[in-house]
């Protein structure tokens, strides 16, 4: 037995004896915290352990004993991460630290219209919740309502109602430090402050965005600020039949989000996205190659939809939908080959009664999309990982991230399933590429065009917000400005909050300067 897997033995024999046995895993066990949709080899970012607190004093503990014995730990809220890693850790022989039994949704406030969670709150749960206590407020929700609410704002994921903007509604964080002190940001640090989730503030610095992607902190709790429920609310459907709209679409949309009308964040998709959402690929065509273009009409024409396809949001009284419809009508009007379908509803208008398609504008959450990873490979080894290069929301800019990305990626073989996220000003470029992850040979395609996408992009300056684990480094690499400058500066922030390196080593390309000697496998 090595040195490292000595510390880390050390390390979970002291964590049973805090938490109970039950929550920790070694050995076999350890494979539930592996990357289920890995480009080969998963045990590549194989941890050597978990531990599963459910007390922030266990949390501080845990990290003590990490500084102790000098192991690594890697945070996950529910390790739901799928496409960028999973729970998987960066560094190999990392611990998780699994904080899923912190699931309690600590406050609820009706009248200001905020929630305090902890990171193991499920969209789905914190969904519950506020029917549970009959609250007026909706949370907004990404496609899949399984993920950490806590994590994905601190990832800046996105939902679509007008709050689809996660990262821009976090308001006040509890977090445990790499060396265990316990802080809480902004007004919190005011013992009995009845703002901490309502002023960004605080009085000096603000630091709740140096948490967000993030080795620097264990975050324990996150007032996130809810959506009073509208009076009613339209979920909208945009389509054109031409590729070559797309420019006339994104700037269209980007209006329609400057000046109010659209309230909710623009989700867009091609035709081949709408599809792989729905069914395997075999359904319309099982050829090799790219689908061809005449099948991508099929597929439209079967499916009633466009060659692009958006879906929106809007709220407000009956006589303000009106006119917010009636706007974007007008504006949409002017592309040709344009449709816009529109179902209205009341605000309280139960889950049961809406269609599933709808739910996304009214805070609902579901599993809608998760059998996308169905489309190369029917089965339990189909998976996904996404692309995401940010863009001015510009139709210039927008179609030409996406040319990058569909030339490039149809080259190596495989369907441009692609989309983009708009909020008012920037878009989010969405390249889903989807794979049979026990086929070596396509997961090493699948990397290789990863890598050379990543770096062309940056090229034309449209970086990634977010990384898979395998390609954290060489997302990071990209950020050249001023020989580094920032990516050093943040290395020197993690030196000095983080002087041991234990906490998520590498994450975001950011590795401490004294960092724990990577463990090729788990302790025995």
């Amino acid at each position: 037995m090595s040195a490292g897997e000595d510390r880390q033995e050390a390390f979970l024999t002291a964590a049973a004896t805090l938490l109970g046995a039950e929550h920790v895993s070694l050995g076999d066990d350890v494979e539930d915290y592996l990357d289920a949709y890995a480009l080969g080899d998963a045990r590549k970012f194989l941890p050597a352990g978990a531990v599963r607190p459910a007390e922030v004093p266990e949390v501080q503990a845990l990290v003590r004993l990490a500084n102790e014995h000098a192991v690594a730990l890697w945070p996950i809220g529910r390790g739901k991460n799928l496409g960028y890693g999973g729970p998987a850790p960066r560094l190999p022989g990392s611990v998780v630290i699994d904080l899923g039994r912190m699931n309690r949704v600590v406050t609820v406030d009706d009248e200001t219209a905020y929630a305090i969670v902890e990171p193991g709150v499920s969209f789905f749960d914190l969904h519950e919740e506020l029917q549970v206590r009959t609250s007026r407020l909706w949370a907004s929700v990404p496609d899949l309502g399984w993920g950490s609410v806590v994590g994905n704002a601190l990832e800046r994921g996105y939902g679509y109602t007008a709050h689809g903007d996660h990262q821009q509604y976090v308001c006040g964080l509890e977090v445990v430090l790499p060396t265990g002190e316990l802080i809480r940001t902004g007004m919190g640090a005011l013992p009995g402050s009845e703002v901490w989730a309502l002023y960004k503030g605080g009085f000096g610095p603000g630091f709740e965005g140096m948490f967000m992607q993030s080795n620097l902190g264990i975050v324990t709790k996150m007032g996130v600020w809810l959506m009073p429920r509208p009076e009613r609310f339209s979920a909208c459907r945009i389509t054109i039949d031409s590729e070559a709209a797309l420019p006339q679409l994104v700037d269209a949309m980007r209006e329609l989000k400057l000046d109010g009308t659209i309230d909710g964040v623009v989700n867009a998709a091609n035709a081949v996205g709408v599809a792989a959402g729905q069914s395997p690929r075999e359904r319309w065509y099982a050829g090799s190659g790219v689908v061809p273009d005449d099948v991508v009409d099929t597929i439209a024409g079967d499916l009633g939809i466009g060659r692009w396809n958006v879906k929106c949001s809007l709220y407000g009284s009956e006589a303000l939908l009106d006119v917010k419809l009636a706007r974007l009508r007008e504006v949409v009007g002017r592309i040709p080959g344009s449709r816009v379908v529109e179902n209205r509803y009341d605000g309280d208008t139960a889950a049961d009664d809406i269609p599933p398609g709808d739910h996304f504008a009214a805070g609902i959450p579901g599993m809608l999309l998760a059998g996308g990873v169905r489309w190369r490979a029917n089965g339990p080894s189909g998976a996904h990982i996404g692309l995401c290069p940010l863009s001015p929301l510009t139709g210039e800019h927008v179609v030409a991230a996406s040319r990058i990305m569909r030339e490039h990626i149809e080259a190596a073989g495989f369907d441009y399933i692609g989309g983009w996220l708009g909020t008012a000003r920037h878009a989010v470029n969405v390249l889903m590429i989807f794979f049979d992850a026990a086929d070596p040979v396509e997961s090493q395609k699948v990397a290789t065009a990863f890598t050379e996408l990543v770096v062309k992009l940056a090229e034309h300056g449209y970086g990634e917000y977010r990384a898979h684990i395998e390609f954290m480094d060489l997302v990071a690499a990209q950020f050249t400005y001023n020989d580094s400058s920032l990516l050093e500066f943040t290395r020197r922030l993690k030196g000095a909050l983080d002087p041991n390196g234990i906490l998520a080593p590498g994450k975001q390309g950011v590795w401490p300067s004294h960092a724990p000697t990577p463990v090729q496998g788990p302790a025995s």
